[in-house]
């Protein structure tokens, strides 16, 4: 019998799911993981903690943290190809790094600590509005989609639940970001500092004439972040536990 696993990332979908499993909506899964990047913006922490944690205990549920050190690749691949989607002179990199230090990690936690072998079915929080991201792998299962749920009903259901909202979940260096959340990393002036660095790292290690984390292709610490965005970057992660 395969091993139930809801996939927690942070954001209003995933909240919605631990929520429905609450009320009796959904089963109740084995398990409930969320891999920490080492990098999360810490509104998502703070959120699990005050109300997620207390609302999963209710029902006799723990939320894990599958730490960053069961990632066998950071920024670099193996092959020292960037593993984050940044933006190129010509267009922007593959998104890598939700599989490498999310849905990877939640798996291996998984088998390595809770000793669930390797039947596993991974619960994803993608809604209605994004079946494009789903992917036809097995071991993978969309609750939120079978329900119909949209990102609207999945606020509704939340609210509903007197909860608030959670912010959207997403690492500080993410090339995802709008200018709005942005500056919500640059409020903090050490994650600020944090990406700053790492976005002239990239730039330092790279042979293909120069990668930014921002749409602007400047070095971030140039970016005029406080004006609106002129394009919408692509928030859509091909393997999927960021944003939802």
């Amino acid at each position: 019998m395969s091993i139930e696993v809801l996939s927690y990332g942070g954001g209003t979908q995933t909240v919605a799911m631990c929520v429905l499993v609450a009320q009796g909506k959904l089963p109740k899964p084995d398990y409930v993981i969320a891999a920490d990047t080492g990098r999360e913006m810490p509104t998502t922490w703070e959120y699990a903690d005050q109300y997620m944690r207390p609302l999963l205990a209710s029902i006799g549920l723990d939320l894990h943290v599958a730490g960053h050190e069961l990632a066998t690749v950071d920024v670099y691949s193996g092959n020292g190809d960037l593993l984050v989607p940044a933006y190129t002179p010509t267009g922007k990199l593959p998104t890598y790094c939700s599989n490498e230090w999310k849905q990877r990690v939640v798996r291996r936690y998984a088998r390595q600590v809770l000793g669930c072998g390797t039947d596993i079915t991974a619960w994803i929080g993608f809604s209605l509005d994004e079946v494009k991201r789903i992917k036809n792998e097995e071991g993978r299962r969309y609750p939120l989609i079978d329900l119909m749920l949209t990102a609207a009903d999945c606020k509704h259901v939340i609210e509903a639940a007197g909860l608030p909202l959670p912010r959207k979940s997403r690492c500080w260096m993410c090339p995802h970001q709008h200018n709005a959340e942005w500056r919500e990393v640059r409020d903090n002036p050490a994650l600020w500092q944090q990406a700053i660095e790492l976005d002239q790292e990239i730039r330092d290690n790279d042979e293909r004439g120069g990668v930014y984390l921002h749409p602007q292709r400047v070095p971030l610490r140039l970016v005029d972040i406080d004006a609106n965005d002129r394009q919408e970057p692509n928030r859509q992660c091909a393997f999927g536990l960021c944003f939802v």
